[in-house]
């Protein structure tokens, strides 16, 4: 295994025990509980019903599930996971209206599915989980974020001051911006600090094709 591949394993380790701590809105047995139901979620019987339809809303049912999370949560978890290209704003402001609060949903979505499509990518097992901590979440969020006509407030700069909106989306949580960005950083340059053997334009090229092929929003 190249030193690159291992450092950025090494680092989605440490990834995975943090999903183990408390975060800001949700304890840290529920982030496990996510992790565990965004591994589970394709094989979802409802959703894959929903895809075959033209409209997700078309099928109604109750997701195949553990039972340990709120069923919003459940459905936001299946929805991005399974379906994110046909994600509504009105899908969006249902969720919220069904009881899901906007900080808890950005902490949610920072989940380990950038982790785990590493592992598949290399037909590994998924990382283990650690056995969560105790603690109570500590609701921290931003008030430096702006509505821009996006679903959620976003930040008004995204960590090291970019004004990327892919950086800014999830600011409203600080704590699940960094999470995040700390997940994705080493799967995108593998490794910090070495020479990658793509330069950025390639890198974007292979990305823009990939989230294409995948209906992706980026």
């Amino acid at each position: 295994m190249s030193p690159s591949i291992e450092a950025t394993r090494a680092r989605h380790r440490e990834i995975v025990a943090r999903f183990a701590q408390t975060g800001s809105w949700w304890s840290a047995v529920d982030r496990n509980v996510i992790v565990e139901e965004t591994r589970s979620a394709p094989d979802c019987q409802l959703c894959r019903a929903r895809r075959a339809e033209l409209s997700p809303e078309a099928v109604t049912g109750e997701h195949d599930n553990s039972g340990r999370l709120p069923p919003i949560a459940v459905e936001v978890i299946h929805a991005v996971r399974n379906d994110s290209g046909r994600l509504t704003r009105r899908w969006f402001d249902h969720v919220v209206d069904m009881g899901m609060q906007e900080e808890a949903y950005v902490e949610l979505v920072a989940s380990a599915v950038i982790i785990d499509t590493d592992s598949q990518a290399k037909d590994r097992q998924f990382l283990e989980l650690e056995v969560p901590a105790r603690g109570f979440p500590d609701f921290i969020r931003s008030d430096a974020v702006v509505d821009v006509g996006a679903w959620l407030p976003v930040a008004e700069r995204g960590i090291t001051g970019s004004t990327a909106h892919i950086t800014r989306s999830l600011g409203l949580v600080p704590s699940a911006l960094k999470l995040f960005f700390d997940t994705f950083e080493p799967s995108y340059y593998m490794q910090e600090g070495k020479a990658f053997s793509l330069d950025h334009d390639q890198v974007e090229l292979v990305a823009s094709r990939v989230s294409t092929v995948n209906q992706c929003f980026y």
